[in-house]
């Protein structure tokens, strides 16, 4: 979850003394962040997928959250090229990141990934005619989390 320094809290803040302006800006940026939060209903809880602000209009970026799992993606969208950083949450260790690549949407990309014992898996990216498509597979802490989900639709 975005911290209140990051978009769309940014804008409400006194940046002077670190405090929100008015609670009424508040209740405005949390609706505006609901508004940009995907909830995806899974077997072991909600998956999210946030569109983060970018400074680029040739670029989406989106953080995915399942279970402990957090996945950055960066597409570019006239190459068509991406980079995809994860991280797992692991009690009283923290974010740790566990993998990162970069490739394209057209031959899409698969990522193995592991911090053994808590975590091991995959991670596939892909076009799918015009929907970018996560496939995932991995056990985290315990748990079983596997499934597909459309991130967004190129124009």
């Amino acid at each position: 979850m975005p911290s209140l320094a990051e978009p769309p809290f940014q804008k409400y803040q006194d940046w002077e003394n670190d405090t929100i302006i008015s609670g009424e800006h508040v209740i405005r940026s949390i609706q505006e962040f609901e508004s940009a939060v995907q909830v995806i209903k899974t077997d072991h809880g909600d998956a999210f997928i946030y569109a983060v602000a970018s400074n680029d209009e040739n670029a989406k970026t989106f953080k995915i959250v399942i279970g402990p799992i957090e996945i950055d993606i960066t597409i570019d969208l006239k190459k068509l090229s991406l980079v995809i950083e994860v991280y797992v949450y692991i009690p009283f260790l923290g974010k740790i990141q566990i993998a990162k690549a970069a490739g394209n949407l057209h031959d899409g990309i698969t990522l193995k990934i592991g911090f053994p014992p808590y975590v091991g898996g995959s991670l596939t990216l892909k076009l799918d005619g015009k929907d970018v498509v996560l496939e995932y597979s991995f056990d985290a802490l315990g748990w079983h989390y596997a499934g597909r989900m459309v991130i967004f639709t190129l124009p």
